[in-house]
């Protein structure tokens, strides 16, 4: 049984190298068993757009220390977001590092994932509001150096944040990057870059548990 993830083919852009996003379509992913084993052993990098938010917009000056001035999640993203926290423990998948912006829907997110000590980082914030923005934004180049830095044997880094941010680092084929989706990077060696896995969207870890034995 296949799960419907994208198979990335590797091609190397100007700053780091990377791959391709191409649907699945029920064949060329990676599977189940497959990415439920690499999760276990760890050494990847896990990128996660929040899920679902409410219907309204962050104000025009954002107050990071006042969720009333965001969109936060809706109790469906919440929802998800406990359900995808518990399906990474079923499949032992081992979060060391994690990280999110400063928006209240990231941070939420990773509490509600069950992930303990996540750190906030400022160029993880949306990077679409952004005065600069763009693959030579210092939050694109901030974010390339979170994704080639791999993490220790047995450990995967999780990094909560939005999608304009992982299309200015990686490219416009995350542009379709849906709400609680992650992408699962590896580290090329020798610092070279780093090279996106598969892609896993909330709907597709029922399968990844089973795979697990979980």
């Amino acid at each position: 049984m296949r799960v419907p993830f994208a198979l990335l083919p590797a091609f190397l852009a100007a700053t780091l190298a990377g791959a391709l996003l191409t649907p699945a379509q029920g064949q060329g992913g990676p599977p189940a068993v497959e990415l439920a084993e690499a999760l276990r052993k760890g050494g990847l990098v896990l990128y996660m757009r929040h899920p679902a938010t409410e219907a309204r917009t962050d104000a025009e000056e954002v107050d990071f220390t006042d969720c009333a001035t965001q969109r936060n999640l809706s109790d469906a993203g919440r929802q998800v977001a406990a359900e995808v926290g518990a399906a990474l423990r079923a499949v032992r998948a081992r979060v060391g590092r994690a990280v999110t912006s400063e928006y209240c829907r990231a941070r939420e997110t990773a509490r509600l994932m069950g992930v303990a000590g996540a750190e906030v980082d400022g160029a993880l914030n949306d990077g679409g509001r952004m005065l600069v923005k763009g693959p030579s934004s210092p939050q694109a180049e901030a974010l390339r150096a979170m994704l080639r830095t791999r993490p220790g044997p047995g450990e995967v880094a999780l990094i909560v944040a939005h999608r304009p941010n992982i299309v200015d680092a990686a490219g416009a084929d995350f542009a379709d990057l849906g709400e609680a989706e992650i992408v699962v990077f590896r580290a090329v060696p020798d610092g070279a870059g780093f090279a996106p896995l598969a892609r896993i969207r909330a709907a597709d870890w029922p399968a990844l548990v089973a795979a697990a034995g979980g």
